[in-house]
């Protein structure tokens, strides 16, 4: 450290800058530069250190000295502070790619002619390819465009808008070899997409276009037909290609094509020894190409990792992953799957695909399998492109932390570096949801619609926090949307059964259970059914649905979904007080999965029945298969030792439980539990005025509880919140109040199976309530 390093109560200035560490800030000449204060910090440990190689951990520990963060984190401190520094960045703050950073800027003391010290020579520079995220690359996009529409060399001022796109055409293959076919296209398209200056023409609205002019969605994008379509969409540029034998060898051709004109802009060739080499040179033409149109040599440097390092080396691998990924963008999520495995039993080190394997799995209900490969991903992602690290970070927080708010944390950073992509918006729009932020929610859903209006999954977000704030109309139309594109998102038709159930459409609920006869979703639509049965307290039919659910999800290899379905029935048995089918039900669920919504929902089924050592060693044993998951510890964690403490006749110590449970009552995942058992609890205390709260949030949020994913079970606790609310007000002496409550109640479960013991315990009451308060005192 230089020997001013010591002196934290001083003025230094660099450049054109200034930085008084008295006052914590930064000023350009007369004018003060904003920062955050992270950003400051890592801006003052720099220039304390300049001409010093800083290590990302060492500087990572300077500036978060009592918590755990991410690369990710340090990275956008450094983005932040480079975009405030301006033209003057990359003078001032230099990458060292894979060991940290070095402030290069000579620093004075603020006194005249005071310079300071520098410290012990700078490393040298690693010129791995190993990118860095940073802002100020020049992108292919701009460089094609400024060609384009001014006929010379680009400007590298030249505005890109996120109306300006690339089409890249199939590549023609004249080898024989299938390999080839759609597995080029896709590896120049992952060369590309690394830029965050890149916009992609989507391939989903390349397939929508197809269909427009009557043509089949999945038929070959020829040169001259990506200039059609370019043409028709308001596609600036074309990314043309071809490959030919040649004895052994190989021949890649690629050009930019004007979409105006059909008039070759740049054209670039190169030759690979072999087969296995095909990838590789690829990735070398594409790097070159990017050159030859203007782009700088630093921005691809910083923005190209290896297409075979940032995908796979192999061919066969890349294929599988490509066909799976076709198959998985038009909503095919399970037919997805044994391709994705394909592509990871070629290539074991395959990170993206290990990535795609979390997100099917993860749609398709199977979280321990989710968890499982997003954790592999993670442990690969430093073989990855910037954008695919963002995508296996996101994956991770969610399937193996369970950790919403560094999900969000990672979505938010993926979103600024990358604002042209949808995936992070859409993503963010699940997250703020599983928090219960359903407006912001909705907002980040729409615009990954606006982003990719051919994207099946934005708009299945729409749908899903429309419904969460109670606006049905909203979320049909979004459905419909994508069904008038040919889309099918995903959960659709769960959310449109859903949708009908709650405006009370049993023809539009049968029409959906007839969609997914046959199909791998009809095992999770018993599960609705069962759902909705129990709901107007249809017990027995309720039980036999869940019983089919399971026996096919079990037929089709989906153990944890088949545990998921059983566990759900647990938890409302046990909410119903039918303890002992509730506790049969928790055993057999066990006994077919022990993964964590199956422990959890098991152990809070336990622990309201009052078996309170056996909801206790379920929670211990989620502790320790699952230590690192976030939100069971903050969110179900707490309220299984509410509802033990609730029925051994502690309600205090259940309310103090339940505090912290509460920032998330109203997302997905909680699903207004807390809410419930905070309820009982003021019940307990016979606080009725606090309870009537509690209860009423549940009435007031039908949406949240809605059968339309991976929770149906919540959807019983709206018959249970009129109970609560009647016994609230009678608490309170509101007769009136308490009678309509009932009511309420009794009007939904009119066709109920009259043994449920809370249907008989509120009968009893109500007739309570018939009799005169001197004659019940007496």
């Amino acid at each position: 450290m230089s020997e001013l390093a010591a002196k934290s109560h001083h003025t230094f200035s660099f450049k054109e800058f200034t930085v008084d560490l008295d006052r914590g800030c930064l000023s350009r000449g007369a004018q003060e530069v904003k920062l955050r204060p992270k950003v400051f910090e890592a801006l003052k440990y720099l220039v304390l250190n300049n001409n010093r190689l800083v290590a990302k951990d060492e500087l990572i520990q300077a500036l978060w000295t009592d918590s755990f963060v991410t690369d990710d984190s340090l990275v956008q401190c450094l983005v932040e502070l480079r975009r405030a520094l301006g033209d003057d960045a990359q003078a001032c703050v230099k990458t060292v790619p894979r060991r940290g950073y070095i402030f290069t800027a000579e620093v004075r003391d603020a006194r005249p002619s005071a310079t300071m010290p520098a410290a012990e020579p700078a490393a040298p520079v690693d010129r791995t390819r190993r990118t860095a995220i940073a802002l100020g690359a020049v992108a292919l996009a701009t460089v094609v465009v400024s060609y384009l529409t001014q006929g010379r060399p680009p400007d590298r001022t030249a505005a890109f808008t996120d109306k300006d796109s690339v089409l890249i055409a199939d590549f023609a293959n004249s080898t024989g070899d299938e390999v080839f076919d759609g597995t080029l296209r896709q590896a120049m398209a992952v060369q590309l997409e690394q830029s965050p200056y890149v916009n992609i023409f989507p391939e989903e609205r390349v397939r929508e276009a197809l269909r427009y002019m009557g043509r089949s969605p999945g038929e070959r994008v020829t040169r001259d037909l990506a200039r059609d379509i370019a043409q028709r969409q308001g596609v600036k540029a074309l990314l043309a290609g071809s490959i030919a034998s040649l004895g052994r060898h190989y021949v890649i051709n690629l050009e930019a094509v004007s979409a105006a004109t059909g008039e070759t802009i740049v054209r670039e060739q190169v030759e690979a020894e072999s087969r296995e080499k095909v990838l590789g040179r690829l990735g070398e033409a594409a790097a070159r190409f990017r050159e030859k149109l203007g782009e700088s040599l630093g921005s691809i440097e910083k923005f190209t990792a290896p297409i075979e390092q940032a995908t796979t080396p192999s061919l066969e691998a890349f294929k599988a992953y490509d066909l799976g990924r076709q198959r998985h963008f038009s909503g095919q999520y399970f037919e997805a799957i044994p391709l994705y495995r394909r592509a990871v039993e070629l290539d074991p080190n395959f990170a993206i695909a290990y990535a795609a394997l979390g997100i099917t799995y993860g749609t398709a209900q199977e979280y321990d399998l989710a968890a499982q490969f997003s954790q592999r991903a993670f442990e690969l992602r430093d073989r990855v492109s910037e954008r695919e690290r963002f995508y296996i970070s996101a994956r991770y927080y969610m399937d193996v932390l369970d950790d919403g708010d560094r999900a969000i944390e990672a979505l938010e950073l993926w979103k600024q570096m990358y604002p042209r992509d949808f995936v992070p918006r859409t993503n963010l729009g699940a997250r703020y949801g599983a928090i219960g932020q359903h407006e912001r929610a909705l907002e980040e859903a729409r615009e990954g619609v606006r982003l990719n209006p051919d994207a099946g999954v934005a708009y299945a977000s729409v749908a899903h926090s429309s419904i969460c704030l109670d606006r049905y109309q909203d979320a049909r139309a979004a459905i419909e949307q994508a069904a008038a594109r040919k889309l099918e998102p995903p959960y659709s038709r769960y959310m449109l059964y859903g949708i009908a159930f709650l405006e009370g459409d049993p023809g539009a609920m049968q029409e959906q259970v007839g969609r997914v006869a046959g199909s791998p979703s009809e095992a999770g639509m018993l599960a609705m059914q069962s759902v909705t049965a129990a709901y107007g307290g249809q017990v027995r039919r309720a039980r036999d649905l869940t019983s089919r659910g399971v026996d096919l999800a079990m037929q089709g290899g989906m153990k944890e979904s088949a545990g998921l379905y059983s566990a759900g029935d647990a938890l409302w048995e046990a909410a119903y007080g039918n303890c002992r089918n509730a506790k049969e039900t928790a055993a057999r669920t066990l006994a077919i999965t022990r993964g964590r919504r199956p422990l959890s929902w098991s152990a809070l089924a336990l622990a309201l029945c009052g078996e309170s050592s056996g909801a206790q060693r379920l929670a211990e044993e989620m502790v320790r298969r699952y230590p690192q998951d976030s939100f069971f510890k903050a969110s179900w964690l707490p309220m299984v030792h509410a509802a033990a403490a609730i029925r051994r006749d502690d309600p205090a110590r259940g309310v103090e439980l339940l505090q912290g449970a509460g920032r998330v009552e109203l997302g997905n995942n909680a699903a207004l539990w807390p809410a419930y058992l905070r309820g009982l609890a003021y019940l307990d205390q016979g606080a009725g005025d606090e309870a009537r709260v509690e209860f009423q949030k549940i009435l007031d949020h039908r949406g949240v509880l809605a059968p339309k994913d991976f929770n149906p079970a919540a959807m019983t606790l709206y018959p249970l919140a009129y109970l609560g609310r009647a016994r609230a007000a009678a608490r309170t002496g509101d007769v009136d109040e308490s009678r309509k409550a009932y009511d309420a109640l009794f009007a939904l479960w009119k066709d109920a199976d009259a043994d449920i013991p809370v249907l008989r315990a509120a009968r009893r009451e109500y007739r309570q309530l018939a009799i005169p308060r001197t004659a019940r005192l007496n």
